[in-house]
């Protein structure tokens, strides 16, 4: 039985299998936006399971309650407010609100001011001490804002105009309470904020409300790929042909259907690959068929996001023609045949062959 882990890592390599085949019929240029999106979803589906969400639940907490995991808790949170990350998810933010109005309802106005209000009543602080501690660093981040972008606030669109400046501001915002937040006050407000997670997914019925959520960020997921994707191919015109290879497509088929996605069996791919190797399987008489399914068995064991790159760099028919070229020496066998010239066999010399053959 796989532990929630072992779930977790499988999931990862299938939807690098789900990129790596959307990547293949972008530089086909057959793709469809429903079907793609709903292979990701089919992958996504098998997480929602209650129990499987109460295990990652328990198994994170259990991290971070660890007394080892503290002293490093501050460093790790820190690092992962780099400015580049802060821009990737504000330029992403900028492209949803183009594709979608995220409601027209008035929202309220959030300040600096009540975003630290905010982080003192999350980490149980003085909110006096806490802001006389951090204002003179903050202070510091917001005339830098003022002079690279001659806004003096923080509206969306002044931050989506600068983005790369926003993300610097928002980067050193965040590691400025971050720092400024004793380690025992960071670890709970992450255990209190994981266990009110796992408090919420007993709710019934909430894995069908996830999955239904999950719908629509799949169809956002899969054009915001496609948009990446064909950009790069444009930028790149010599990928595509390196992804459009026999050897690449028949892997592709293979995935399909060791995915669930296809009907198809292994032996469309065998078959592409005997016409691709034409030449390389002249000399085998026999067993081309097992030849070829075998090279494609042993190929097949790197994920296709890793043969995706093989393909890109040109390496992939080399291995297929290395892995042929092993079977070969294996499976390809010569039968011979032995004739005797029966005139010459006398008697005597028969029962002595005989004798031979059957000694104890």
């Amino acid at each position: 039985m796989k532990t929630y882990g072992q779930e977790i890592k499988t999931l990862r390599k299938k939807a690098k299998s789900w990129l790596a085949i959307l990547t293949y019929y972008c530089a086909q240029g057959q793709i469809s936006l429903d079907v793609t999106s709903q292979r990701l979803r089919s992958l996504y589906k098998p997480i929602f399971r209650p129990e499987l969400l109460q295990g990652v639940i328990s198994s994170t907490l259990s991290q971070v309650t660890s007394q080892k995991e503290t002293p490093a808790l501050k460093k790790r949170l820190m690092s992962r407010r780099a400015s580049k990350r802060i821009e990737s998810r504000t330029t992403e933010y900028l492209e949803i609100l183009d594709r979608k109005t995220l409601g027209k309802a008035k929202q309220a106005n959030c300040t600096l001011g009540r975003l630290l209000a905010s982080w003192t009543v999350l980490t149980d602080q003085a909110p006096k001490d806490f802001i006389v501690r951090v204002y003179p660093s903050i202070g510091r981040l917001h005339e830098k804002w003022q002079k690279r972008t001659s806004c003096r606030g923080f509206s969306d669109d002044d931050c989506l105009s600068h983005p790369q400046e926003f993300a610097e501001f928002m980067s050193g915002f965040y590691r400025i309470l971050i720092q400024e937040t004793p380690e025992e006050k960071l670890k709970h407000v992450i255990t209190e904020g994981i266990s009110a997670l796992g408090s919420i997914i007993e709710t019934r019925g909430l894995d069908k409300t996830l999955y239904g959520l999950c719908g629509q960020a799949n169809d956002l997921m899969t054009a915001d790929a496609v948009e990446k994707i064909d950009s790069a191919l444009k930028a790149n015109p010599s990928a595509g042909g390196s992804l459009t290879t026999p050897e690449f497509q028949a892997l592709v088929l293979r995935e399909e259907t060791k995915l669930g996605w296809s009907e198809n069996t292994d032996d469309k791919a065998i078959e592409i690959l005997q016409e691709s190797f034409s030449s390389e399987l002249e000399e085998a008489a026999i067993a081309k068929d097992e030849i070829i399914r075998n090279s494609l068995e042993s190929i097949s064991r790197r994920s296709l996001w890793s043969n995706l790159q093989d393909a890109l760099n040109k390496q992939l028919r080399p291995r297929f023609i290395e892995s042929i070229i092993h079977f070969l020496k294996y499976i390809v066998r010569v039968e011979s045949s032995w004739e005797f010239d029966t005139s010459n066999l006398i008697e005597k010399n028969a029962r002595s062959v005989q004798k031979w053959l059957f000694r104890r």
